[in-house]
């Protein structure tokens, strides 16, 4: 029989969702933007940071994800890394904000931004991954995963929406330094108070998985076993693609504002970015229903359709109001990209855990983590690619017809390119519903089994 926590555990739980995806939206949708037109640093130096900081992801997060399947203490396998990640994440959030002037360094302006870049992602990884790998192990019924998915993605979403409405408050003018460090300050004070109180009621561990850490695996085993895994492979395009058009969209919707819409207000251009996110809360209810009658595979691919179709009139739209009438329009099908991503993760895992006899959250997290941070890589190379192509390498108040054109093709065009890749690798999922009761059956089989043992012990 499948272990049930109570609603105070589900609900403190997900509220590491609003956690992490706060401050990592706050952290990757503005230092762009605070490092080109605040601080003035060329773009080609951003991103090469970028790119290196990718590389250090290739070890980073399989390695930290690899460990937590390993680890084994009184807390558990996830929760100590939880602990230690708060705080150091925290801080680094404020000291982003704090860099040398480039006009007299621009070298130690770039080595700074990348020192920040990868100590960020270190502690932000030793939190976020193993939250993530919690999940499917804690719930793993479809009607509980379900449930306790609709809660992370609600205060997911309020995160990401809390991540571009609160800056508005304190940025202000986006050419000046000091309002991104005030905003960072109120990001960390607010994100410390939400995981104090997730992991103090939500973070659990499973009694019976306490000797997965037994598997004999070892770190590049689990990566070749992973890579050798196609429905994982599909899934890790499917999560690359979609943390692609989450990263282009929250890097460009404030140039986007300012240039084609002619939004100079920080508030205004968080606003057009919050309606899409606010849909897509009250939609996440929508698509659980959809999940549960339709299976996750049929479900996330008309999730997607509906995103595509609703995104196309930005091309010509060239207001406020049009904007936000069409935003609205894209947060239906957003919702449904927001339930899905993890939730189709959970498949995954629970297949490997049937033929191996152990659960890996952590190693296929870790794998799927550092292709989001390569995600980062292709949308500022995207970014990167349509300045230089405009001429607008260096930041200026009025770039012309070229600039706007660019920006239109970075905010729909390649978002519906990465959008029916994603369809493609749907099609070829293997995670069919009837497919996915049928682990679930014998994922329960082994799971007795396993509490057995530890009643033996």
């Amino acid at each position: 029989m499948n272990q049930v926590y109570d609603r105070k555990q589900k609900i403190s739980f997900s509220l590491g969702s609003l956690g992490h995806w706060f401050i990592n939206a706050a952290f990757s949708t503005w230092v762009l933007t605070f490092y080109f037109a605040a601080v003035g640093l060329r773009i080609e130096l951003i991103m090469l940071a970028f790119i290196v900081w990718t590389v250090w992801n290739a070890i980073n997060d399989p390695l930290i994800g690899y460990l937590s399947d390993r680890t084994h203490t009184r807390l558990g396998r996830r929760k100590p890394y939880i602990i230690v990640g708060i705080i150091p994440m925290a801080i680094i959030e404020i000291v982003i904000w704090l860099p040398p002037n480039p006009i007299q360094d621009e070298l130690l302006t770039f080595a700074y931004l990348l020192l920040m870049l990868m100590s960020y992602d270190t502690f932000y990884t030793m939190l976020s991954l193993p939250y993530d790998s919690l999940f499917p192990e804690l719930y793993s019924s479809v009607e509980e995963r379900a449930e306790v998915n609709t809660y992370k993605q609600v205060l997911a979403t309020v995160g990401l929406l809390a991540a571009f409405v609160i800056p508005g408050l304190f940025i202000g003018d986006q050419n000046q330094v000091s309002g991104y460090l005030t905003n960072g300050i109120v990001t960390s004070i607010s994100v410390i108070i939400i995981f104090v109180i997730s992991v103090w009621w939500g973070v659990k561990e499973r009694p019976e998985f306490q000797h997965d850490h037994e598997h004999q695996f070892s770190f590049f085993q689990g990566l070749k076993q992973a890579i050798n895994n196609k429905g994982f492979v599909l899934y890790t395009l499917l999560f690359f693609l979609y943390e692609y058009v989450l990263l282009l969209l929250s890097t460009t919707i404030p140039l986007f504002a300012r240039e084609v819409l002619g939004i100079t207000d920080t508030f205004q251009t968080s606003l057009l970015l919050g309606a899409m996110f606010i849909v897509g809360i009250l939609t996440v209810f929508i698509w659980k229903i959809l999940d549960v009658r339709l299976g996750g595979r049929k479900a996330f691919s008309i999730s997607l359709a509906a995103y595509l179709i609703a995104s196309l009139p930005l091309l010509v739209v060239d207001s406020f109001d049009s904007a936000i009438i069409v935003a609205i329009m894209m947060g239906i099908g957003f919702g449904g990209m927001l339930y899905f991503i993890y939730l189709l993760f959970a498949d995954v895992v629970d297949e490997d855990e049937v033929n191996t006899g152990f659960r890996r959250e952590g190693t296929y997290m870790g794998i799927t983590n550092f292709f989001m941070r390569l995600a980062m890589i292709f949308s500022i190379i995207s970014v990167s690619f349509v300045f230089v192509s405009t001429g607008w390498e260096q930041y200026a108040p009025n770039p012309g017809v070229d600039v706007i054109l660019g920006l239109k093709v970075l905010v729909v065009i390649f978002p519906a390119i990465a959008i029916v890749f994603s369809l493609v690798c749907l099609y070829f999922y293997p995670y069919s519903k009837s497919y996915v009761e049928d682990i679930k059956q014998r994922m329960l089989i082994l799971h007795e089994k396993k509490k057995t043992r530890i009643t033996n012990d």
